[in-house]
This record gives C-alpha cells, sequence and structure tokens, in this order.
C-alpha cells in the first residue's frame, strides 16, 4: 500500500512577519476599543459628556446669577418665573419657546430656564392648558431634572410679568416611552385639563435611561396640575 505524500509546508520570513503584525494589530485595537467603551461609560454625566446629555448642541449651562434673575423682565401678560418648593426649584425663569421644524417641542438654551409654549394657554386661564418644557434627565444638572421626584399634591406657583402670582397642584403624573408613538400620542391628554373646566398646567421633560448611540433619554415625563 503506497503512503499518501505529505508535502512539506514552506513559510518564508516576511510571511511569518506579516500574520505576527495582524495579531499585535488586531489585539491593539481591540483593547483600544474596549478602553473607549469603558471610558465612555465612566465619562458619562461628567463635564465633557455634558454637551450630549441634554439633547441639544448648544445648549448654555451657565446658571443665571441673582442679579440676573432680578433682572430678567417680560411683558406684563406673559409668564415670568416658575417655583416648585418641594422640589427646590425657586424663580426659575420663563421663557418662550415653539415647535421645532420637525413638529416637536422646543426646549430652552439654557438648562436652567423652564420654556412656556407659546401656542398653549397662558398661565392662569381658567380654561385651557399651559405647557412648560425644560431639560431634565438623569445625567447632568437640567432644573427639572429631580421632576421625576413631584408628589401627587405639590404646589407650582407661576408669577407673571405684571407680578400676579398663579398656584396649581399637582393631579397625576405619566412617563411614556418615546420609542414608537407612545409619547406622542400622550400629547393630547397632555394638553388637556385633568379636570373638565379647570385651568390646567402641564409640565414636560426627559427621563428614563440615556441611549448613548442615539444622543437621546428614554422617555419623557409628563406631569399635570391644576389651578387653584
Amino acid at each position: 500500500m503506497k503512503l499518501p505524500v505529505v508535502r512539506k509546508l514552506h513559510f518564508s520570513p516576511l510571511g511569518i512577519a506579516s500574520t505576527i503584525l495582524i495579531i499585535i494589530l488586531a489585539i491593539f485595537f481591540g483593547r483600544v476599543a474596549i478602553w473607549e467603551h469603558n471610558y465612555i461609560k465612566t465619562k458619562e454625566g461628567s463635564e465633557r459628556a455634558v454637551a450630549a446629555v441634554y439633547e441639544g448642541e448648544n445648549v448654555e449651562e451657565t446658571p443665571p446669577t441673582s442679579t440676573d434673575l432680578a433682572n430678567y423682565t417680560v411683558a406684563p401678560d406673559k409668564p415670568r418665573y416658575l417655583s416648585i418648593p418641594s422640589l427646590g426649584i425657586s424663580n426659575s425663569r420663563v421663557v418662550e419657546i415653539a415647535k421645532k421644524d420637525n413638529g416637536t417641542l422646543d426646549t430652552p438654551a439654557n438648562i436652567h430656564d423652564v420654556g412656556w409654549y407659546v401656542d398653549s394657554a397662558v398661565p392662569g386661564s381658567q380654561d385651557g392648558t399651559a405647557i412648560i418644557d425644560a431639560h431634565g434627565g438623569a445625567l447632568g444638572d437640567g432644573i427639572f431634572k429631580s421632576l421625576p421626584n413631584i408628589q401627587t399634591g405639590a404646589v407650582i406657583h407661576i408669577e407673571m410679568g405684571d407680578g400676579r402670582r398663579f398656584t396649581y397642584h399637582v393631579v397625576d403624573t405619566a412617563s411614556k416611552s418615546i420609542r414608537g408613538t407612545e409619547a406622542n400620542d400622550y400629547m393630547p391628554t397632555a394638553s388637556t385639563s385633568p379636570e373638565k373646566g379647570r385651568g390646567s398646567l402641564t409640565l414636560i421633560t426627559c427621563t428614563g435611561d440615556w441611549w448613548l448611540s442615539s444622543q437621546t433619554y428614554s422617555h419623557r415625563l409628563f406631569v399635570r396640575a391644576v389651578l387653584e
């Protein structure tokens, strides 16, 4: 019986060197990818990552001084300050906001301000719902960061440009996923008073998990309150 012929393998020095180089590069880039992933995770919420956690590119993080707050003025019939004593929010400036080109509600340029949606009811109205949106989320220092902690019955104060002061108390809260249409589908409810025939206020902010890949939070929080 004739045995099969075994061919000798010939390894050139150049081929061996190339193979070793490829293996070294693969290990190097793999370690870099792992380090970068871990570094980003540890830096989420830090100063380096804070620009991303507010879901906007041009966000001002500098808090207003006491002089800035005292000198802030608006038209007599427009909201000037918002306060939520139970959350430690006192005289946060109210700025006007509208919708973005894609139809979503905008947010204030400064993370310490709140935004009144100009096409909603004016605060203090006996009918209709005033809508106020602001930055929140688990990372960073958005003014509504602590809004998920608000309790039913909590008091919200709105001061107008002419000094009039309106008080609302919280009736209910709802957290809605931005996956699919859940959050958008809730907007008609958010724009309606929880008690028929009474003026109301709805606060909106981002909450839930921070999705690094899409630079957004997983949920929107809605807090509905009625006028006292």
